[in-house]
Formats: structure tokens, C-alpha cells, sequence
């Protein structure tokens, strides 16, 4: 799982940095930590050099999860100074991916792709956050409640780490890359190179 994150975001002219220089030349930076939950374990790692170094694992069931967690937040804080910023990879089953067939020199904005998730979810465009990626004539879609990225920053919160970037592992076909999704807390938008075109997302209703 470790390899393919880090692959994923490479090729999607994503890079791991500190926060400070996590917006350098207009480029957005991820942070050097990645913080994974699932209902089978809690882990968390560290990219070392472009490598993805596992630091620990947490059981979510377990009777001593605060302690736990705390004891992977202060081998973080051995390793960087805090705060300590992570990526935060969501369980894959809270993403919706949808794929659409794109007519001849059809325009794909943000209210197109947003108003067609919300028919086909019922949810509110306030609601969720959208990553989407034109590929030939095909239209990919991934999208997520805010309320399930919240839940996610909480918990991260909680335990003394900053979810400032979410994604999620992708089933086989169902999007080209993994999804990115920011804290929907956070005033920030993402901005983009001339490498980063395929990369859109919708936030806050925009």
C-alpha cells in the first residue's frame, strides 16, 4: 500500500515536503507523514527520502488506543518538529467513484460535475468534495462526504496530528490515480502547474 501512494502522487506531480515548503513555486507539497485508517489497523509513515517508512501500527479496537496513538505521535515528534502534518488516507469504501462518457468537445466544469454527483447521490453540493480527471472521452469521478473528512481530521486531531491533505487507495479501474481531497475546514485552495491539468477538485460549494 505504501509503494502505491507514493507512486500514485508522483505521477500526479504531487511531492512530499515540510509545511513550510509545502506551497513552494506553486506547486502543492505533501506533508512528510501519512497517517492510514481502517477498521483493521491505524498506521503511520513516514516518507524517508521518497520512501515510505512504516513507523507503527494501531489497532482501532484496542483497549489502549490513546496511549497508542500517543506513543506513534511522540516518535513523530523524534522525527520532525510539531505540528506534524499528515496526509490522511480514508477507508476506500467512503468514496464514491463514478465514470462518465463525455459527448464530442463537451465542457466539464465544476457545476457540471458537481450538480451530476448530487442527482446521482442526493447529496447536497455543500455536502462534499469532488476530484475528477479527464482522460480521452471518459470523465472520472471521486467524491466524498465532508462530513467523513471531518471525522477523519478529528480523529487526527485528537491524537495530535493535522490532517491538512485526505486520499484514499483505489479499487482496480475506478479512478486513474488516487483521489485528493483537502480539509474542509481550511480556507486553502489547491493550486496547479502545468503538470497538474488532470487535477481538479471542488470545495465549500464553489
Amino acid at each position: 500500500m505504501a509503494g502505491k501512494i507514493r507512486q500514485s502522487f508522483r505521477n500526479g506531480c504531487f511531492a512530499t515536503a515540510n509545511p513550510a515548503e509545502r506551497e513552494a513555486g506553486g506547486v502543492f507539497m505533501l506533508p512528510k507523514f501519512t497517517l492510514e485508517l481502517s477498521s483493521e489497523a491505524i498506521r503511520l509513515l513516514f516518507d524517508l527520502n521518497g520512501e515510505p517508512c512504516v513507523l507503527g501500527d494501531v489497532t482501532p479496537s484496542s483497549k489502549h488506543l490513546a496511549s497508542e496513538m500517543a506513543a506513534l505521535q511522540l516518535l513523530a515528534t523524534e522525527i520532525s518538529k510539531p505540528p506534524i502534518v499528515t496526509t490522511t488516507v480514508v477507508p476506500r469504501e467512503h468514496v464514491l467513484y463514478e465514470t462518465v462518457k463525455l459527448v464530442f468537445d463537451q465542457e466539464v466544469t465544476a457545476p457540471k460535475v458537481i450538480d451530476y454527483i448530487c442527482k446521482e447521490t442526493q447529496l447536497d453540493k455543500d455536502g462534499i468534495c469532488v476530484d475528477w480527471v479527464v482522460d480521452g472521452s471518459a470523465l472520472h469521478i471521486a467524491a466524498i462526504e465532508k462530513l467523513t473528512l471531518l471525522e477523519a481530521g478529528d480523529f487526527a486531531k485528537q491524537h495530535g496530528f493535522i490532517a491538512s491533505v485526505f486520499t484514499s487507495y483505489v479499487p482496480t479501474d475506478k479512478f486513474p490515480r488516487m483521489p485528493v481531497f483537502l480539509d474542509p475546514k481550511s480556507p486553502k485552495k489547491l493550486r496547479f502547474t502545468q503538470g497538474q491539468e488532470g487535477f481538479r477538485q471542488h470545495q465549500d460549494g464553489d
